[in-house]
């Protein structure tokens, strides 16, 4: 009997189950025998088919990965005619939509540390640059250097990701949804004139 089909409607509705708990409660709430009980297999069942929790939360974490590459490669193509200042501030005001509207989701990606001793796949590692390497793409007509484009593409994202989880985390007093904006056009702007006045000085 040919088991594999099972095994692998199983492991779909378990990352179903356990994305659906994350979406509604977040992270903290993922427990092993909850998702089991719920997919009507054992505690030893899941940890057989993801290695423990850490595989499942990556599992989910995988699929919210590839929604937010859609989205933002999505923005990317529209802004791809644009200037490098519209091209960014497209990305990163998706970026922002994507925190807002998938919160749960979008933090279980910063709020998951897996166990000591246990790396994180090679695939995830994978699809995170693939989502700055969209960025990537936008700075190569300024930055030449590609290890110099590796690095502002991340100091970028990471610029952008720190207006953002402070404001959703209300750590700056009551900061809204305007300010918030207001705050990540000035970053990118001012990166993006930067960028753009030091390849005239350079022409």
């Amino acid at each position: 009997m040919d088991t594999q089909p099972y095994r692998q409607r199983l492991e779909a509705r378990m990352i179903d189950i356990a994305e659906r708990v994350i979406a509604a409660e977040g992270i903290a709430a993922m427990q092993a025998r909850r998702v089991a009980q719920e997919a009507d297999c054992s505690v030893g069942t899941l940890y057989n088919v993801f290695g423990g929790l850490d595989g499942l939360v990556v599992a989910v974490n995988m699929r919210t990965l590839a929604a937010l590459g859609e989205q933002l490669s999505a923005t990317a193509r529209g802004a791809e005619q644009g200037t490098l200042e519209q091209q960014l501030m497209a990305l990163a005001l998706a970026y922002r939509d994507f925190a807002v509207q998938q919160n749960r989701r979008w933090r279980a990606l910063f709020e998951h540390k897996m166990e000591p001793g246990k790396p994180v796949p090679a695939s995830y590692r994978e699809a995170q640059a693939s989502l700055f390497a969209l960025v990537e793409a936008a700075l190569r007509g300024v930055i030449a250097d590609a290890t110099e484009r590796f690095s502002a593409a991340r100091a970028l994202f990471a610029a952008v990701h720190g207006i953002v989880t402070l404001a959703l985390d209300n750590k700056l007093g009551g900061q809204d949804a305007a300010e918030t904006e207001r705050q990540v056009r000035f970053i990118v702007s001012a990166a993006a004139r930067g960028l753009a006045a030091r390849v005239m000085g350079s022409a």
